[in-house]
């Protein structure tokens, strides 16, 4: 599995990505929306953390373009100002919204959010044998 972190505070992506690869994930950070946006267009993420607030662009905005880009790739939206409450959200396909500070539990409980439907389709294939 690979994710993709988008934020421009270094000390947030270091803490998250050494959550992540504790996990055995593979993890890519960046802290602009236009590096993402490269990285979305030459590699395929099961999942993008991705900060509300970037310097040279909004995340609503990142994530409609992930989505446009990559529809498989899951969205999570991360911020200290926005709250999972706020309606402006909803205008983006999420999974989820993780608000800062969090810890390592919030974001194991989110990639199981993320990725439930995908293990219940791997369970719904796994039928009793009689022998």
């Amino acid at each position: 599995m690979h994710i993709l972190i988008i934020d421009d505070e270094p000390d947030l992506c270091w803490a998250l990505e050494r959550m992540l690869k504790a996990d055995g994930v593979t993890v890519t950070a960046v802290g602009l929306g236009a590096a993402a946006l490269d990285l979305v267009r030459q590699y395929d993420f099961a999942l993008a953390f991705i900060d509300a607030i970037l310097p040279d662009s909004h995340g609503m905005q990142v994530a409609q373009q992930i989505h446009a880009l990559s529809p498989h790739t899951r969205l999570v939206m991360m911020s200290g100002y926005y709250y999972e409450e706020d309606r402006t959200l909803s205008q983006v396909p999420l999974v989820g919204f993780l608000a800062k500070p969090f810890l390592r539990a919030d974001v194991q409980a989110m990639l199981q959010h993320a990725f439930a439907d995908e293990a219940q389709q791997q369970e719904a294939w796994v039928w009793p044998t009689s022998c």
